[in-house]
């Protein structure tokens, strides 16, 4: 993890506007399964995202993609500039991030002041998704496969489809 721009001392000049953990929770529990999945995997178990990638058989820029939405989902309203200060903050988790991103973040971020507020805004949320993140994975079913259809789900399926056919069958 890239360590935070915020001092701990500031923190409680942002904490003030900050959404409520309860509101955090809903929120997550809004978040498509996947997307959750890989918040979960980042926050509390502080996994890299080409680890987190692996797991679960999609990219590490698919995992960044789901962990930008997850932020956005959380940081609302969006401050100005939050949405590209989400962008590096996740950019910067990654170990590819190359020199050249990491010049270009700095000039982002001293090109504007609201730049730096809404980068220590989303630092500021992703420090508080670790109460609500705890609650909703509790039970580490982030760790569990989905579950399939079983013998009953794909037999209710076969039948379902012989009817289909039947019917349409019948009907030509």
């Amino acid at each position: 993890m890239t360590p935070l721009l915020t001092p701990s001392h500031d923190l409680s000049d942002l904490i003030h506007d900050q959404p409520h953990p309860d509101r955090l929770h809903r929120q997550l529990l809004d978040l498509p399964r996947r997307t959750r999945q890989v918040l979960l995997y980042s926050r509390l178990d502080e996994l890299p995202y080409l680890d987190i990638a692996q797991r679960l058989h999609t990219t590490v820029g698919d995992v960044e993609a789901r962990m930008q939405a997850a932020l956005r989902a959380c940081c609302t309203p969006l401050l100005a500039g939050q949405n590209m200060a989400i962008h590096w903050y996740v950019k910067l988790q990654s170990p590819w991030t190359t020199a050249s991103e990491r010049i270009d973040f700095r000039r982002w971020l001293d090109s504007d002041g609201a730049h730096l507020s809404a980068f220590h805004a989303t630092e500021l949320q992703w420090r508080q998704l670790l109460a609500p993140a705890t609650l909703l994975g509790h039970d580490r079913w982030h760790h569990k496969a989905r579950q399939g259809l079983g013998l009953r789900g794909w037999v209710t399926a076969g039948l379902a489809m012989a009817l289909a056919m039947k019917l349409i069958s019948q009907s030509l």
